[in-house]
């Protein structure tokens, strides 16, 4: 018999080969040198019953767990016995908590996490495309009745994307003109034709440059912030109260989002092919061309299908970059990471988005030769 030097002795008592009954309080109280009766133990299997136990606390019940922890890494495995009913809860509640961690689950097959991957791709491309179906209907029904679109709130909204956009796109498409100026006159002085580097910028901006640059600002700008505003409303259920009070979230706050960047993207696709090429103008310059030269060469090769192909691609980016923002938001989460995640979701999908369709927009007008 081991006995704890307290009010009510604890105390271990071997019954059999391999079982031990164990009596008393079972408590802080109870040293730890008592369960040194184990450290010999050959291997096996040890029974411990806990019927006898008269009371039990959380420190007891954390000893027992420790006792089968340091069994089992010797090679013996520990039974426990259920304590008498009253002592259950307690005892239940320290395995729960205090117990080992359960094991994790097995790695799931290759194949199956590919066909994981493909379900959640397909789902959020269906997702994707009942939205677009939902807002285009909106859309017709804007065209024919144009007084039901919130106009207030798509001049506001228009005013922040062009205005306060235009700072850090024109800053962009300024120095990429100038870096693409220069890269291509370093090549052409050697061979004497440092004349044409006007034509290769105006071409790439006018055509390709200067609308991608706009959409990408737009979705790192407007288009994440679309996300956010609208994941915010998602999680602080302002969206469920629309939808209670009869109205339309893709109605009333996605139509004007969208309406608002389609219609800025061309005007700010404008200034900023301005910028860059006032960028390939700086030069143009410091390799010894007038500034007349520059843009009486640039008007020799750039015609109006030219512009015209950029202000298109500039209306499908706009619509793009704003559906896609506004649809990541409405289809966010209500835990504290949503926006978060939906901000995120948003800019990675509209950018994969727009360089799949300027590749698109790249091979079809070579083949209509346009």
């Amino acid at each position: 018999m081991i006995e704890s030097q307290n009010h009510s002795p604890f105390r271990i008592e071997p019954a059999e080969p391999g079982r031990f009954v164990l009596k008393g309080s079972l408590n802080a109280h109870v040293p730890s040198k008592v369960w040194d009766v184990f450290s010999k133990f050959p291997r096996g299997q040890v029974r411990l019953d806990l019927a006898s136990i008269s009371s039990l606390d959380l420190n007891g019940a954390a000893q027992l767990l420790w006792l089968r922890e340091r069994l089992r890494r010797r090679g013996v495995a520990a039974e426990f016995t259920d304590p008498p009913g009253n002592l259950i809860p307690i005892w239940r509640l320290a395995v729960d908590t205090l117990g080992p961690p359960a094991d994790p689950p097995p790695r799931p097959h290759f194949f199956e996490r590919m066909g994981r991957i493909h379900s959640e791709v397909w789902a959020d491309f269906l997702s994707m495309a009942a939205f677009l179906g939902e807002l285009l209907s909106h859309l017709l029904g804007f065209l024919v009745r144009p007084w039901r679109l919130r106009w207030a709130d798509t001049f506001f909204l228009i005013e922040q994307a062009v205005i306060d956009a235009l700072p850090v796109t024109a800053l962009v498409a300024f120095l990429v003109g100038l870096i693409l100026a220069f890269q291509s006159a370093m090549f052409m002085r050697l061979f004497g034709v440092d004349i044409f580097v006007a034509d290769l910028v105006g071409l790439a901006l006018i055509r390709e440059l200067g609308t991608l640059l706009t959409a990408i600002v737009l979705t790192g700008r407007s288009g994440s912030a679309f996300s956010a505003e609208l994941g915010a409303m998602k999680a602080n259920q302002e969206i469920d109260a629309f939808v209670t009070m009869g109205l339309s979230p893709s109605r009333d706050l996605v139509l004007p989002r969208v309406m608002a960047l389609t219609m800025a993207t061309p005007f700010l696709t404008i200034l900023a092919n301005f910028a860059g090429l006032l960028g390939g103008n700086v030069v143009m310059v410091t390799l010894g061309h007038p500034i007349i030269v520059f843009w009486e060469e640039l008007s020799g090769h750039i015609d109006l299908s030219d512009v015209m192909t950029g202000l298109f691609k500039a209306f499908v980016f706009g619509f793009t970059v704003a559906t896609i923002g506004c649809q990541r938001g409405l289809a966010a989460g209500n835990g504290p990471t949503a926006v978060g995640q939906a901000t995120t979701h948003g800019v990675v999908t509209n950018i994969i988005v727009l360089a799949v369709l300027d590749s698109l927009f790249a091979i079809l007008f070579y083949v209509a030769n346009w």
